[in-house]
């Protein structure tokens, strides 16, 4: 296959494997063998106002494989003293950048992260890239050794710059969808998500069918709206911002489409609108599925859903402090929001958390959305 047919073929898997409709691990053997390179891993972080993370997920790749234990053990034993770390927070957005440039000569003999770590599991001389995101989160990328035995070639390095910006659009949707306890849904399904508006478009961009959320936001015509059966922002910048990201989800070449996210001003709401648009191909055999080829979705910052606390501490058996914490969680907001937001320390926020986790008996953040919000409304 040429490189061409399979960056798209890679591409095509990185959006599927954003709505959760087929697994990460299935994407990484692909990713690894278009670079060229042993392995990499992803790692998703939370970023508070003074530039502090917290890890929201990470995983490690091998080939095509997932290696947990790998994952574990840099976690367990290098992590908290790898020198490289804190020096990833003073990277540009989208630099890329080796990983033997953010060690000193000195540390290139005396880090255990260096010459223990990423020599033993052939990364010392792969590259990092961060990708930044508006909700004050991050994508991190970390690839190995390159497999070529002259090193890395500059078609690879551009290799993982043409991916760069599929993988930030990945990261994004992952959080939405996540968030919304919707990974893996079908088109019907994703209808029927209360938390935000979604529009499925056809091949020329026309909209097929759109969720209740969403036909309100349309029919406020405030930034947005459905003209002739066509999505239009209301300013003509933001318009032509919008028909761009459209064309370019929906490609007449055939090849698979790119996403892309933008904000819509309102002048009703202070607070603009953001749109996710995500290309789409095959999520189902139904008509109406086979005739999808991008969503769009609205995310109405303003309009978040309304969870009683007090009601929750309450129906779930939690301290007033837990049930803050877990409906500032569940509704989308991260750690270091959370703690923004109730005015207390992020290692605080985790302590209840991680209460919360044990009242109710669960250990992932997708079954405390879908608890938490099944009391939406209730006062």
């Amino acid at each position: 296959m040429a490189a061409a047919d399979r960056f798209d073929s890679v591409v095509e898997e990185l959006y599927k494997a954003a709505v959760g409709d087929i697994e990460w691990v299935s994407v990484a053997g692909s990713i690894n063998d278009l670079i060229r390179t042993n392995g990499h891993s992803v790692t998703q972080v939370d970023l508070d106002p003074s530039g502090k993370s917290s890890i929201h997920y990470s995983g490690f790749f091998v080939g095509a494989e997932r290696r947990d234990d790998l994952a574990y053990r840099y976690y367990r034993d290098y992590y908290w003293r790898d020198e490289a770390i804190p020096r990833l927070q003073g990277l540009r957005d989208g630099e890329l950048v080796r990983k033997s440039n953010l060690y000193t000569d000195q540390e290139k003999k005396t880090s255990a992260a260096y010459n223990e770590y990423r020599r033993v599991y052939k990364n010392q001389n792969g590259f990092f890239l961060g990708l930044r995101q508006p909700d004050s989160s991050a994508t991190v990328l970390s690839f190995g050794d390159s497999t070529e035995r002259r090193g890395w070639g500059h078609d690879q390095i551009q290799m993982i710059r043409r991916l760069a910006p599929h993988m930030r659009q990945f990261g994004r949707i992952r959080r939405v969808m996540a968030s919304a306890d919707a990974l893996g849904a079908s088109l019907a399904e994703l209808l029927e998500n209360r938390r935000w508006g979604i529009m499925q478009l056809d091949h020329s961009g026309r909209i097929l069918d759109t969720n209740d959320l969403a036909r309100g936001i349309l029919l406020k015509c405030d930034g947005l709206s459905d003209t002739q059966g066509t999505l239009v922002a209301g300013s003509r910048e933001e318009n032509e911002e919008l028909q761009r990201l459209l064309a370019h989800a929906l490609p007449r070449s055939g090849v698979h489409g790119a996403g892309g996210s933008m904000r819509i001003t309102r002048r009703k709401v202070s607070v603009p609108l953001v749109l996710e648009i995500h290309p789409v191909r095959q999520m189902g055999m139904d008509d109406i599925a086979l005739q999808v080829r991008a969503m769009v979705l609205v995310i109405d910052p303003a309009a978040r859903p309304l969870v009683d606390p007090v009601l929750t501490a309450r129906l779930l058996r939690l301290t007033p402090a837990e049930g803050r914490v877990a409906v500032a969680v569940a509704t989308g907001q991260t750690l270091a929001g959370a703690a923004n937001a109730l005015g207390c320390a992020e290692s605080t926020v985790r302590t209840h958390l991680k209460r919360v986790y044990r009242k109710q008996g669960i250990s992932k953040r997708s079954e405390l959305v879908r608890r938490i919000l099944s009391l939406e409304g209730l006062r």
